[in-house]
């Protein structure tokens, strides 16, 4: 099953002295939703983390400001049944760090 995303915004902020930023996307499908996506690869991936990448969400919550915890991030689903769809991480949500917090390789 195929999902539609549409950017909504970014995230920017700093991890270990570096500006960075994550773009944010929004279902497409539906324009009610209030869930954001934020789908991102970093310098562990495919090593200490799943190769795709890994994912965050929030609520919307309306305003500019939002507190995200990398602790929170987690696998696609596609990494433990390929009966689920993968979405693949931009290229513009490469960090050129390494996020050590959150789920790493499943074995």
């Amino acid at each position: 099953m195929r999902q539609a995303y549409l950017r909504d915004g970014a995230f920017a902020f700093r991890i270990q002295g570096r500006s960075l930023k994550l773009v944010v996307y929004k279902s497409a499908e539906d324009p009610y939703a209030r869930s954001l996506f934020i789908p991102f690869s970093d310098e562990t991936s495919g090593r200490e983390s799943y190769a795709a990448g890994r994912y965050l969400d929030h609520e919307e919550q309306g305003g500019d400001d939002y507190e995200s915890d990398f602790n929170m991030a987690y696998n696609p689903y596609f990494a433990y049944s390929e009966e689920y769809t993968r979405p693949i991480p931009p290229v513009e949500n490469k960090l050129s760090v390494k996020i050590l917090a959150g789920e790493k390789n499943y074995k």
